[in-house]
């Protein structure tokens, strides 16, 4: 069999993200799976793994400055290093109210799962010690009419799962978790996730 027809057979599968085990270079026969993306330019892995699933393994470290503490632990996971630095960037106070590892912070470990056409679950992790309970916003991405709270009572701090329900099905929602400890807030970021059709 020759490279063009083994590549149309991988093709063939069903290749969502959670089922990514190869990239352009390793691509063979028995593949689950083929990029449609491997020009010159676009793919360049021998392997694709999700963030989810690869943890920093170095020696943990940290930075402390007069605003806060940043921390990274070994085996911490990378989705969770990278909502880290990307609520540091997007409140633009660095290490500081909200973003530091020590004082009071949004869960870092914002994902979904369990999605259905009219439901999901959010799942959080890497909780501040400070925090008192969450709340659960959603909104639509397409056309959105303003944030409409999840749940009807506070979060308590030791659940780290929440179902919401009553979703359209086929349309694609920004999801984020407001940690509260007392009058302090601090928003996570919004993750956007489609429900099935």
């Amino acid at each position: 069999m020759g490279d063009k027809e083994d590549n149309n057979d991988i093709q063939q599968h069903d290749c969502g993200c959670s089922n990514i085990p190869c990239g352009c270079k390793d691509v063979t026969p028995s593949g689950p799976c083929g990029y449609s993306l491997c020009t010159t330019g676009n793919e360049r892995c021998d392997d694709v793994q999700c963030a989810e699933c690869v943890s920093y393994c170095g020696s943990t470290f940290q930075i402390e400055t007069a605003s806060g503490l940043l921390k990274i632990q070994s085996g911490e996971r990378l989705d969770q290093i990278v909502q880290k630095f990307a609520l540091m960037i997007a409140n633009g106070s660095g290490v500081g109210a909200c973003t530091a590892d020590n004082v009071h912070h949004a869960p870092y470990n914002v994902y979904s799962e369990a999605v259905n056409n009219n439901k999901l679950t959010i799942v959080w992790d890497g909780i501040s010690s400070l925090s008192t309970g969450f709340n659960i916003y959603f909104d639509t991405v397409v056309a959105p009419t303003g944030w409409v709270q999840a749940n009807t009572a506070v979060i308590v701090p030791t659940e780290t799962t929440f179902e919401v329900t009553n979703l359209l099905p086929d349309t694609e929602y920004k999801f984020k978790i407001l940690a509260i400890a007392g009058a302090s807030t601090c928003s996570s970021v919004e993750i956007l996730v489609s429900t099935l059709a």
